[in-house]
């Protein structure tokens, strides 16, 4: 018998020592951490990075702007946001699976309790009487048992832990998919915010314009009445006042769109939003948002601060204990099974109660033949893994991107700011001289009213670059992972609190 066990066990053993053989070069083949290290980065940013910032600050960047209503906008958005809440789903989703994917490595108990009464073979009557024993009657039989049984699949070759590996770091990654999609929230409330400013803050200058332009038209049919300006002067003044006014009924339908976009965001009442729009100034707030923070680290550094990055190498890690599951799919399976209880039995004549066990069988299973499956579905798993692995590469391409063209964006704001402050300053000292000289009787007020237009005209490039540049830090911070860090731990209190980021 012991030559015969022997027999059977080492080939067993040889299996499992060319089936760990050919687990490690699958490994070696498809090691998520090769394809990170081998997806290639540029060593800087190919574009000027903001001065005077403080890396710190991008953890506390809305607060920097100083608009508390800005900060209750976002507040909630996130709590009305529908992907915020598929990001919670699969967060609880994850959990589970990591929960089972633990549960695999361990043995498994199992309760039971039963209890019968019966008879086995019902006692027979000869001559109208009732004979308990004849033809074997045994009257009533009570069995009541309880007991737990135990079984537990062996992690030979160390799939199992693979896989509850690869499902911790898909947790993660849902966690991190959760702060990304409160950091995208957050970043298109606030553009909408910004948007309905901005347009309100250029709607006002507009109106500005039309009052100047009537009063060009006004002066024109006066010049035209006493024979100093053709008529045709007057038709072009009323022409330029009716575009003038077609652009403004333009500005206020879209500052009323973006009003609706907030509202749609956050779901406060559309009255409600529009009198907290009323009762809070903006542009004075956000004269000092030049400088919110800065980017000390290289390109690799940041981008491995993304939670789209971090979600990505979790699918690397992922499709990786995919690729051994199926190839472990193939190989022997050993599973132990036992069980512990307590038995009573009574019945006609007799009674007993006492402890019952039993050890095994330990069984092992493998396949014999499945024609092709094996190869298929291993070709699968690998495609599967080079498909995560090029997504992987082309969201660090993208991130990159991202991150260069804020900063390319945000650079060209603030390099225009200061010429443009100059031509305001420049503008206004000419309207100003302007109207010296319409006191003093040497300039008519037709050509003040001109010059007044000249200096809305570039009051409107100065509303038109600061949107840009608050756009443009918003893109930033987004592209930069949103202060976002994978090496701190998750809490589970800001999943219920939603907290701002």
């Amino acid at each position: 018998m012991q030559n015969k066990t022997k027999l059977f066990l080492i080939p067993l053993f040889c299996m499992s020592l060319n089936a760990c053989t050919a687990l490690k070069n699958l490994s070696q083949q498809h090691f998520p951490q090769n394809t990170i290290n081998t997806t290639k980065v540029a060593d800087r940013w190919q574009a000027t990075l903001p001065h005077g910032g403080n890396s710190a600050n991008l953890a506390q960047f809305w607060q920097q702007y100083q608009d508390p209503l800005l900060l209750k906008l976002i507040e909630a958005a996130q709590k009305e946001s529908s992907s915020i809440a598929t990001a919670n789903s699969r967060i609880a989703q994850a959990r589970a699976t990591r929960t089972q994917a633990n549960a695999a490595l361990t043995p498994t108990v199992d309760g039971s309790v039963s209890a019968s009464r019966s008879v086995q073979q019902p006692a027979t009557s000869i001559g109208g009487s009732q004979q308990g024993n004849i033809g074997g009657g045994s009257g009533a039989f009570n069995n009541a048992q309880i007991s737990a049984q135990a079984s537990w699949e062996l992690d030979i070759f160390g799939v199992n832990r693979g896989a509850f590996e690869a499902s911790k770091a898909q947790e993660n990654a849902t966690l991190a998919s959760w702060h990304e999609a409160r950091v995208s929230v957050a970043a298109e409330t606030a553009n909408a915010y910004f948007n309905q400013r901005f347009c309100s803050t250029q709607a006002n200058v507009l109106e500005a314009d039309v009052i100047s332009r009537t009063e060009t038209l006004r002066l024109t049919n006066i010049a035209v009445k006493a024979g100093f300006s053709a008529p045709a002067n007057s038709h072009l003044a009323e022409a330029s006042l009716a575009d003038a006014r077609q652009q403004r009924t333009a500005q206020m339908a879209q500052c009323d769109l973006d009003v609706k976009a907030l509202v749609a965001l956050t779901a406060i009442d559309e009255a409600t939003l529009r009198e907290k729009l009323n009762q809070q100034d903006f542009v004075r707030l956000h004269e000092s948002t030049n400088n919110l923070f800065t980017l000390n680290e290289i390109p690799a550094q940041v981008i491995a601060q993304r939670p789209d990055i971090y979600a990505a190498e979790a699918d690397l890690v992922s499709a990786a204990a995919d690729i051994q599951t199926t190839y472990a799919s193939s190989l022997p399976k050993v599973s132990l099974n036992g069980s512990i209880g307590w038995m009573w039995l009574s019945g006609s004549g007799f009674s007993t109660n006492g402890k019952t066990w039993s050890l095994g069988p330990i069984s092992i299973t493998f396949p014999i033949y499945h024609p092709g499956v094996k190869e298929a579905t291993l070709a699968s798993s690998e495609a599967k893994y080079e498909e995560k692995a090029s997504i992987y590469r082309s969201k660090v391409r993208t991130a990159v991107k991202e991150v260069e063209d804020a900063l390319v964006n945000l650079h060209s704001a603030n390099s225009r700011q200061a010429d443009i402050a100059q031509a305001i300053q420049s503008y206004q000292a000419s309207f100003d001289a302007m109207q010296t000289k319409v006191n003093a009787g040497f300039a008519n007020l037709i050509d003040l009213e001109d010059q007044r237009r000249v200096l809305l005209n570039a009051r409107t490039n100065a509303i038109n670059n600061q949107k840009q540049q608050a756009v443009a830090w918003v893109s930033l911070y987004r592209a930069a992972g949103g202060g976002w860090d994978k090496t701190e731990k998750f809490k589970t209190e800001q999943l219920e609190t939603g907290s701002t980021p």
